[in-house]
């Protein structure tokens, strides 16, 4: 190896590891502000969402408020199928829209790849990927499934989320409590505790 190809190979790796450190701390911020957020250990619980992929489907999506429908969450991801249209247009022949988010679909086919690694016992989501491999789709449609899935049962546990929360507070106002807003909420065994002992719920599943 010349003194010039040693010299360029030490600078690439020392950009690598430059990155690296960046890469790493900048997940460590995103996973400080996602468990500061309700729906965190809610979502961290769903089979194969770690502690890396659950701040980025959370970044990804945003606050699940904004969406007035599970079916406008998975246009945003971009894996609805695309409007019909007129002519010689054959209804099989139909592709994802691909006009959303790519990173969220990106985010949503790691994990699908992750169901389909570790085979989790009893996931929905893991068993509707197989169902439609056994109905004769590829890989790929396959896993388009699970996403769809995936983001229906996410909009669906956090939607619940929130609209117990805001019950939670409208409750708290209604019996003359002394706060306006939860204060603290915490997760053990699945469970949300208030602090104040309100209210304590099992989280849906």
């Amino acid at each position: 190896m010349t003194p010039s190809t040693t010299i360029v190979v030490k600078e690439a790796i020392r950009v690598v590891r430059k990155i690296e450190t960046s890469r790493s701390s900048i997940l460590s911020q995103m996973q400080a502000f996602a468990k500061s957020l309700p729906e965190y250990f809610l979502i961290r619980e769903m089979a194969c969402v770690g502690d890396t992929l659950t701040p980025l489907v959370i970044a990804e999506i945003g606050d699940v408020r904004n969406f007035h429908s599970k079916h406008a969450l998975i246009a945003y991801a971009g894996i609805d199928a695309p409007p019909y249209q007129s002519g010689g247009f054959n209804g099989t022949e139909r592709h994802i829209s691909k006009r959303g988010n790519g990173y969220l679909r990106h985010v949503g086919f790691e994990i699908m790849q992750c169901k389909l690694r570790l085979k989790p016992k009893g996931d929905p989501v893991y068993e509707f990927i197989q169902k439609k491999r056994s109905e004769g789709k590829c890989g790929k449609e396959a896993m388009v499934a699970g996403i769809n899935k995936f983001l229906r049962i996410y909009y669906g546990k956090v939607t619940e989320l929130y609209r117990e929360l805001d019950a939670y507070e409208e409750a708290s106002l209604l019996i003359g409590a002394k706060f306006s807003s939860v204060e603290t909420l915490s997760f053990e065994n699945g469970k949300e505790i208030f602090c104040h002992s309100i209210v304590t719920r099992v989280a849906p599943t």
